[in-house]
Formats: C-alpha cells, structure tokens, sequence
C-alpha cells in the first residue's frame, strides 16, 4: 500500500510539473476532457486504503476528519446556495489534503527514487522557467479550453507577457503553479545537500527563479524561510515555528487591516500594483460576497467561494487571494479551529523530532507565508504539500510518544529512529543526504 501510494505521488508531481505541456497535447488531440484522469491518482489510493483498513477495521482517523468537515462545512452551502456543486467541488479540492496528510513519510521524507524524482523536477523546472523568461514563449502560453461547459485554462496568460514583467510558468499551468511547486521541493531537498554554502546556493537559485514568475508573495514566502535555513541548526525549528505563526497571523491581519484603505493600483505587473488590486477590489468584494451570503458562524458553506462560483454564481467569481478570507468563506469562524490544530502541530514537537520537523514546519511556514496573497488551497500542489506538512508533524509527535497511527497504513505505533542525523546518498553527482 506504501508503495502505490508512493508512485501515484510520483506521477502526480509529474503531471503537475509538466501540465502546460500535457494539457496542450490533450488539446492538439481533442481529448482535454482526459486531463480529469490525473485526479484519479489521489482519488483511487485513497478509496483503497480505506476499503482494505474498513475491511480489517481500522480506518485512519484523517478519514472521520475528513468526512465529517465535508458534511458539516458542505451541508452549510448546499442549503446556502441551494446546489450540491460548490461542496462537491470543495469536497474534491480538500482530496489532495487528506492524500498529503496519509502520505506525508513518503513526500516529506522521501526515499532513494522519489528524492531522484524530486531533483529532476527542480531541474527542468529551473530550465522551463528561463526558457520560457528568456528565449521563446511556448506555444501552450494563453491557451484556454472548455471542461465541464465551463471555460479552463490549459495556461494561464497574462496582461503583461513580455519584458522583465513577464510571469513565466516554463512547464506548468502557471505562473503561480511553478511559484508554489518548486519552493516546496526545493525544502525537502534543502537539508539532504551536505555542504552549508552549495544548500544556500541552491536556496538562493530557487528564490531567484521564482522571481522569474513574479509571484511576490511566494518570492517573499520562500525568502523568508531561506533566512531561516541559514541560521545555526539549534535555531531552525523554533525560527520556523514562529515564522509560521506571523505568517498566519500576516493571513489574518492584511485583510481585515487594510478594508477601507485608498491606494492606486495602476503600474505593471510585478510592481505594487497587484497588491493594491487586492486591497481596493479583490478583497473587499469576496467580504461583500461572505456577508451578503454567510451562515453566521459557518461562513458560506465548503466551495462557497473560488473556483467553486463559475459553476453557481459565475458573476460573482471572486479568487479571494488571500488564505485567511478563503478558509473563512468555507468554514467560518472554524477555520481558526483548523489552522491553530494545524499551527500546534509544529510547535508542540518534543526534542527528539525537532530535527526531523524543520522540513514539514518549514514547507508549513511557506505555504502561509504565500497565504497572504493567494488562496493557496485551490492549488492541487498546495494542498498536497499543505497536507503533507501536517501530516509528517502528526506522525512525528506520535512516533516520539509510541502512539497508534505513526504507521499510516497499518494504523501501528511506531518508535522515532534513535538516530535523526542524515546519512548521504549519491544522487547523480550531487551529494545528497537522506535520513
């Protein structure tokens, strides 16, 4: 079961890293609707492994987690809008959550072939990006197709497609896909490369490219964690703790401090301006939607706002760009629920998984960061790392205390290795380390 789940990880990452590609292919060919079949390498490991542990009567416990937000939280907004659509909708992109979460080891603390796997995507994603920044654009740029009658991007264009303004996706969807992929990637291989000043090399050159993409709040997010990668080991985890509190706190703050506030939103792309749309539009129109709609304290409903809308209020479409506005569409006054459990994960590790807990805490600490303007929780990348983050903090703290479910499919206590030093591990000539 480790394994399957272990190679459906494996081609996901890849479609997602090659889906501009892919997704073009699908067109030229007719076929786009075929890209849906991606979804099924988190969807069918999933249903699996439950059937097998129903059938010896053991369910994980993610999975009552699971089935119970999604009735509460989708019950809300089937009798708010009326329609079954937005929780199915929410219900799916909640999917990679729980898939990340179960396979957490698997990603967060890869073994031999999934460490090469993750390597050579960090590679052609860095290659992607400058070809597509610097040399040619590719043919998949702008294109948009029609899924389940409505309209989807096969990649995400732009306004502004040229110059240094430019966002570049290089092989994925978009320009926020590759800003979300490879920052991700690139802290769980941080801490396998040997040498202090080839890992900060190999920091810094994900953050530039990055920069490649525009995306200022995932350059800023990454940044940030970078810092924190240089400090001293001792310093690391409790550095990354608090960096991922602010960064919620920051989720929190920016969009209830800034209502109200005149800024000018004219510029390029990669300037002010897109921050100051955020303030002056985007967001005071998704809290006009949220109030005008609400469930007080339940908010909308699970898939009441985001993607969710083309399908049952497509005039109303609002992206929220902001994590904590998103959660709270879906969950309402829950969410803050949801993200402390999530948040105590990392600050609750006793001193034995510290060591092991940077890279989850750190992948955490991102991904909030990258939170204060987008509504990371509709990346399917996002979500799987998001889940993965947590979930690899759960099996630690329940491997250090010898409690069931630090094996996620067998549901055995497992002990912490007495051992949590890296030991290195060739990977094509770079030396790597692996715990």
């Amino acid at each position: 079961m480790r394994r399957f789940f272990t190679y459906c990880a494996m081609a996901y990452l890849v479609i997602y890293a090659f889906e501009g590609a892919i997704r073009y292919g699908l067109h030229l060919a007719g076929a786009d609707d075929l890209i849906l079949l991606r979804d099924a390498l988190i969807f069918v490991p999933l249903v699996v492994l439950l059937v097998y542990q129903g059938f010896h009567g053991k369910v994980h416990p993610a999975f009552f987690a699971f089935a119970v937000i999604v009735a509460l939280h989708g019950a809300i907004s089937t009798f708010n809008f009326h329609t079954t659509l937005p929780a199915i909708y929410g219900a799916k992109l909640l999917l990679p959550v729980l898939f990340g979460f179960i396979a957490a080891p698997e990603l967060v603390q890869p073994d031999r072939n999934m460490l090469r796997l993750l390597a050579l995507i960090w590679i052609a994603t860095i290659i992607g990006l400058m070809l597509d920044k610097y040399v040619l654009s590719f043919p998949w740029m702008g294109m948009t197709t029609h899924i389940g009658g409505i309209s989807v991007d096969v990649s995400r264009g732009w306004d502004i497609d040229s110059g240094p303004d430019k966002r570049v996706a290089g092989f994925t969807r978009s320009s926020i896909a590759a800003a979300m992929m490879l920052p991700c990637i690139t802290l769980i291989l941080a801490l396998h490369i040997r040498r202090y000043l080839l890992r900060m090399l190999f920091l810094f050159v994900t953050v530039w490219a990055v920069f490649l993409t525009t995306q200022k709040g995932s350059v800023l997010a990454i940044a940030a964690v970078a810092l924190v990668f240089a400090a001293p080991e001792v310093m690391r985890y409790r550095l990354l703790c608090w960096t991922a509190a602010a960064f919620a706190l920051l989720d929190i703050i920016l969009p209830l401090f800034t209502a109200g506030l005149l800024v000018v939103d004219s510029g390029g792309v990669f300037s002010f301006a897109s921050f100051a749309m955020r303030i002056s539009d985007t967001w005071p129109d998704a809290w006009r939607w949220i109030i005008n709609n609400q469930v007080f304290p339940f908010g909308v409903g699970l898939g009441g706002i985001g993607g969710a809308q083309r399908f049952f209020a497509e005039n109303f479409f609002n992206p929220s760009d902001n994590l904590f506005i998103f959660i709270y569409a879906n969950f309402g006054l829950f969410c803050l629920l949801y993200l402390g459990w999530a948040l105590w994960q990392a600050f609750r590790q006793p001193p034995e998984t510290r060591a092991a807990a940077v890279v989850p805490v750190a992948i955490l600490a991102f991904s909030l960061g990258y939170g204060a303007a987008l509504s990371m929780l509709e990346d399917q990348m996002s979500e799987l790392f998001f889940g993965a983050s947590v979930g690899m903090l759960w099996v630690l703290y329940r491997q250090a205390t010898a409690r069931s479910w630090s094996d996620a499919y067998h549901g055995t206590p497992a002990q912490v290795p007495d051992d949590l030093h890296y030991q290195p591990v060739h990977v094509g000539h770079t030396m790597l380390e692996q715990p």
